[in-house]
Order: structure tokens, then C-alpha cells, then sequence
């Protein structure tokens, strides 16, 4: 079966249709690496779907247990709201009370969590940010998170190649998510096509 042909393609305008290109053929070495990287990902599917069901369940959001003996205090506040100005909007800030445990794929020197919503009328926007070495910042998780959240679908003009970009973005983050392995954090894997090379040698 003769699978080349539907394959070739142009590359329309780009994505953000602002000036025209010349068009470009995929090359066959383009379309083998297309294939084999299609191919990495099936197996692992059972790998990246555990990958999402974990990620689902660490979805940043508010908690309030268990809390920390002593909740938040006026410093920790401002740097808190320091960091919120960072990623959320000029609004009026909700601080949830500190919750005294992180999932381990925030890793050893995370000691505690807070969620932080800023409201305007237009929108509600969220922030969980962990206490790690004795100060706040936006965790693993929730970095993790926020490149999801900015990823931008593929507009090629190429429909074949449109899902594999945006498969390739969405399977490159699995890679990256963290892992943890009894009860430990393990470093985060390369990104999908590195690994799948290094599992060719």
C-alpha cells in the first residue's frame, strides 16, 4: 500500500496568515520521520494516557486539607501576590488557605501549597503556587500547566500536517510531565523525538 502520495503536500500560508510564503514539499525524509514518530507514539499510548489521567487528578485548583498549623502570614502574602501579578489579572486577589502537603511531583522541597484566583468581570483566572526552599513560587505542576494551556493548533493549510504538529506539541508535553516512582521524583524525560531516538540504539 502506497502511502506517499496523500502525503505530500504544500505548506499554505502561515498560521498567522500576517505574510505569504513560498510553498514547500515535504521531503521523504520529512514523511519517514513523520512515520516513525507516529509510530513511537502508539506505543506508548497506555504510557501517555496514564500520563493524563495523573495530570487530570493534579489539575491546579483549590484545597483545603490538610492545612498547615500556621496559615499564611502578612509577608508570605506579599510575595504571593507579587507572583500572581505575574501571570494574573489587575483584579482582586483570592488567596486559599496554605495546605501543608504536595504531591510528590512537586518534589522533596515542596512543603506546602496555596491557590490564588484573580476575578474581573470578564473572567476568573487560577494560580497554584508551592512553597519550595522557603519560598513561594509556581510549581512543576502548574508550569507544566501553563505551556499546555498555551499551545496553539497547527494552521499549515496541510491537514496531515497539521495533526502531526499538534500531536507532536501535545505528546512532547507527556515527556515532560513529571514522573514520580515509589514516592520519588523522577527527572523528566527528553522530549518525544529524543527519546524515541535514543530508543533506536
Amino acid at each position: 500500500m502506497r502511502i506517499a502520495p496523500c502525503l505530500l503536500g504544500f505548506l499554505a500560508l502561515s498560521a498567522a496568515g500576517v505574510a505569504q510564503t513560498p510553498a514547500k514539499r515535504l521531503t521523504p525524509d520529512q514523511m519517514r520521520q513523520m512515520m516513525e514518530d507516529r509510530e513511537y507514539w502508539r506505543q506508548q499510548r497506555d504510557r501517555y494516557q496514564d500520563i493524563d489521567t495523573r495530570a487530570w487528578i493534579l489539575t491546579p485548583k483549590r484545597r483545603d486539607e490538610p492545612l498547615r498549623d500556621l496559615n499564611i502570614s502578612d509577608d508570605e502574602i506579599r510575595e504571593v501576590e507579587a507572583i500572581a501579578r505575574k501571570y494574573l489579572p489587575r483584579a482582586m486577589v483570592n488567596i486559599s488557605p496554605v495546605v501543608a502537603d504536595c504531591p510528590c511531583e512537586e518534589g522533596p522541597t515542596c512543603t506546602a501549597q496555596v491557590f490564588v484566583v484573580a476575578q474581573t468581570r470578564e473572567m476568573t483566572r487560577g494560580l497554584q503556587l508551592s512553597r519550595m526552599n522557603d519560598r513561594w513560587g509556581v510549581g512543576v505542576v502548574q508550569q507544566w500547566y501553563l505551556r499546555r494551556a498555551a499551545l496553539v493548533p497547527s494552521n499549515t493549510g496541510n491537514p496531515f500536517l497539521d495533526d502531526y504538529l499538534n500531536d507532536k506539541a501535545l505528546y512532547e508535553l507527556y515527556e515532560e510531565f513529571p514522573v514520580c516512582a515509589a514516592g520519588k521524583l523522577v527527572p523528566a524525560k527528553q522530549t518525544a523525538a529524543a527519546t524515541r531516538a535514543e530508543g533506536k540504539k
